[in-house]
């Protein structure tokens, strides 16, 4: 994806006039249906049955009456008990959410992860409180999305299984969910609260949200520093080891065929066969993850630059919300792939065995070692015709 952006001189003045717009789209919306009655609709109903929901709306009253009552103790006025009942409603909402979408199924009793859906709904829901708030611009930056993406998963899944495979992400996600890990104590220390998702078979997600607003050195230090965690982890480098038979055997023979024939060959022949295999890994397993993110405010300047109609066209509260959280998400995917793709080509020039196992499948370190052998081979006739 090309990333588009305004010149820096026009950043301020489109984020003004597009805040400006979704402040009127977001109150356009409220006539008929409250904040709170669609943040309901919308989200509970991809997820939570209606006994659930009838929980909550009994748990509201219930809450509601207490507040009424402390109304009548405290001599509130009834512009203070709307403000305590507005936000019960969304505390109580927002923890019913995170009780229920606990989903992904790299989820363990003491390192649960939520799933993807939880995150994007989450950014929408923020947004919806947020325009109630009628905030100023600064407000857009408190907001950020990145995501991560684990190098050579298909290569560490031909060398054992898909059991073993499991075990290492969840090893990951104990590391992205652990509130006392470096990453999340220092976040923790800045007023950023983090929802970290599984949402793939390799792939993982933050949502931050700042108490104050974020700019892109804290979205650049979570990703490096999270990346340092992953490599530099000791349970996640020993989950895999070139030297171990089994490893080899799966890596260099991925077909049944081909383990059945080398199963007949002669203990000695077997030997060179292995040996030539482990010859082709790397001294160590080093795992690792690429990442990017954005934040909001990048994505509502590259949804400006990438709207037909600069978000001016017909809109409502809803669309002009996804078209600015997908284009978030885009940013975020677009720079985590370049960072992959920078990662590989530096491999590739600095340690090529571990740029042929980062390669995807069986398939691509096939073609990537033809094409190497097509390399040597010019190399070599070009070499041939300076001589004559």
């Amino acid at each position: 994806m090309l990333e588009v952006l305004p010149q820096p001189e026009r950043q301020s003045e489109v984020l003004n006039r597009v805040l400006k717009r979704i402040k009127a789209l977001h109150a356009d919306s409220t006539v008929e249906q409250s904040d709170h009655e669609r943040i309901m609709e919308g989200m509970s109903s991809q997820i939570i049955g209606e006994t659930t929901r009838r929980a909550h709306r009994a748990l509201i009253r219930q809450e509601a009456r207490r507040l009424a009552e402390g109304k009548e103790k405290e001599q509130w006025d009834d512009a203070r008990l709307a403000r305590e009942i507005a936000a019960m409603k969304q505390d109580v909402t927002a923890e019913m959410f995170r009780e229920h979408w606990f989903e992904s199924t790299l989820s363990t009793h003491d390192a649960p992860i939520h799933a993807a859906t939880y995150g994007s709904s989450m950014f929408r829901y923020d947004l919806r409180t947020l325009m109630a708030e009628d905030p100023s611009p600064d407000r857009l930056k408190e907001f950020g999305w990145i995501m991560f993406d684990v190098n050579g998963l298909r290569s560490f899944k031909d060398c054992t299984s898909h059991e073993h495979t499991t075990r290492f992400l969840r090893g990951i996600v104990r590391i992205l969910v652990d509130p006392n890990g470096p990453t999340r104590s220092r976040l923790q220390e800045d007023g950023i609260d983090v929802i970290p998702m599984a949402t793939g078979g390799d792939e993982f997600v933050l949502y931050l949200r700042g108490k104050t607003p974020l700019d892109t050195a804290h979205i650049d230090g979570t990703i490096a520093s999270f990346q340092r965690e992953v490599s530099t982890n000791e349970s996640l480098r020993t989950s895999l080891d070139y030297d171990d038979e089994r490893v080899l055997v799966r890596y260099g023979m991925p077909s049944r065929q081909q383990r059945q024939d080398f199963a007949l060959l002669p203990h000695r022949e077997r030997g060179e066969k292995l040996a030539k295999i482990r010859a082709t890994l790397p001294e160590n397993f080093i795992p690792s993850m690429a990442g990017g993110g954005a934040l909001l405010e990048e994505g509502i300047l590259h949804a400006v630059e990438t709207d037909e109609h600069d978000l001016l066209g017909e809109e409502n509260f809803l669309s002009i919300r996804e078209k600015i959280i997908q284009s978030t998400l885009d940013l975020a995917e677009s720079r985590q792939k370049r960072n992959k793709e920078a990662d590989l080509a530096r491999l590739r020039e600095t340690h090529p065995r571990q740029h042929a196992f980062r390669l995807r499948n069986h398939e691509n370190r096939a073609l990537q070692s033809e094409l190497t052998s097509a390399r040597a081979r010019i190399r070599e006739l070009l070499e041939g015709i300076k001589t004559h």
